[in-house]
């Protein structure tokens, strides 16, 4: 229970099924107050959210400090992601780690069959196991942060409100008469502090030097820049660069910390790409046609994929995409069904 209204709904769903629910809310946030007052997540209203509704529903409800977990297993590794010039895909690590891994230890612990959030996505059962399938309301669609789950997390997994639009959650919210039913949506990044980027946040955290460097264009020097861990393939505002027309980030050195720029969008272009620590939700071939997604909000294409070693795939999308880049996850859909998934390494 976040504090939003798409948890809140579903513990109200859940309850109504006829399920004794336990209401639990993971705690991330760091123990320096002087850090954690300017951080977006976990903050005193939303608490005092998750208490009012928990006292509506008349349901028990628990925290679990679980930011040395969130430091170790996400934010670091993230950080580490930005020095190399790469974005990182934090809510996938999180997801696997931090919020279903705890929320398994504790649904194990106290006995409880199912672990169920406000996540728009749907499980189905094939063969046996639990699945994933999209979403019902396209644009709020969360099963792309979801590939990084285990099997096992997977068995215990129901969501309530995978079957409806946002539109119809807050409706229900104001039916079952909860406060919450208006409150506006989570920011992207739960961890980034107002007024910077999410890799200058984690640079400040572990106190990392900025790898500072050269705009390049066209072998020419045209800017300088304060560190790599602010930039992303296909970054178009925010480089305070004039070169008369439009620039994009085309590559980023992490040794030289030179970021190379472009003018052609179609330099942007990529059609073939590589994949690395996989996850998959069922045994694949060696050799599968099936829809990529890139990003998040980026339209699902079909693709060629072909293992080309144990823990590698290689990617051929049917028409080239823009800005691949290196640590976004890449994510794997036959229809709606989630396959799997994994980590850009290279394009």
């Amino acid at each position: 229970m976040s504090g939003g209204v798409d948890s809140s709904v579903a513990a109200a769903f859940a309850q109504k099924s006829g399920y004794e629910v336990l209401g639990v809310t993971l705690n991330l946030k760091h123990p320096d107050e002087n850090f954690s007052k300017a951080q977006q997540c976990a903050g005193k209203s939303d608490r005092l959210a998750v208490e009012d509704v928990c006292r509506k529903l008349e349901i028990e409800h628990f925290y679990i400090d679980a930011y040395c977990d969130f430091e170790k297993n996400v934010l670091r590794p993230c950080a580490l992601t930005y020095l190399e010039g790469r974005t990182p895909n934090p809510c996938c690590l999180c997801n696997h780690y931090i919020k279903f891994g705890k929320l398994l230890e504790f649904a194990k612990l106290h006995g409880a069959e199912k672990i169920m959030t406000g996540h728009y996505a749907k499980t189905c059962v094939i063969d046996g196991q639990t699945r994933l399938l999209r979403g019902d309301d396209p644009k709020k669609d969360q099963t792309y942060f979801l590939y990084a789950l285990s099997r096992e997390e997977l068995n215990y997994l129901e969501f309530p409100v995978g079957k409806m639009c946002k539109e119809e959650v807050r409706k229900s919210a104001v039916e079952i008469g909860l406060s919450v039913a208006n409150r506006p949506d989570s920011q992207d990044s739960c961890f980034q502090v107002e007024g910077e980027c999410f890799g200058e946040t984690l640079r400040r955290l572990f106190d990392y030097p900025a790898r500072k460097g050269r705009f390049m264009y066209k072998g020419k020097k045209v800017g300088l820049h304060n560190g790599i861990h602010q930039f992303t393939i296909g970054q178009r505002k925010g480089l305070n660069v004039a070169l008369g027309v439009p620039g994009f980030i085309k590559s980023i050195n992490p040794k030289s910390g030179d970021i190379e720029l472009t003018t052609n969008p179609d330099d942007l272009l990529c059609s073939r790409f590589e994949v690395d620590k996989l996850n998959f939700h069922c045994e694949m071939p060696d050799e599968f046609t099936a829809m990529v997604q890139i990003r998040y909000r980026s339209k699902p294409v079909s693709a060629k994929v072909r293992k080309i070693a144990d823990d590698r795939l290689e990617v051929i999308p049917d028409t080239p995409q823009r800005a691949v880049t290196c640590g976004q996850a890449a994510v794997f859909y036959d229809g709606d069904l989630l396959l799997g998934g994994g980590t850009i390494d290279a394009a």
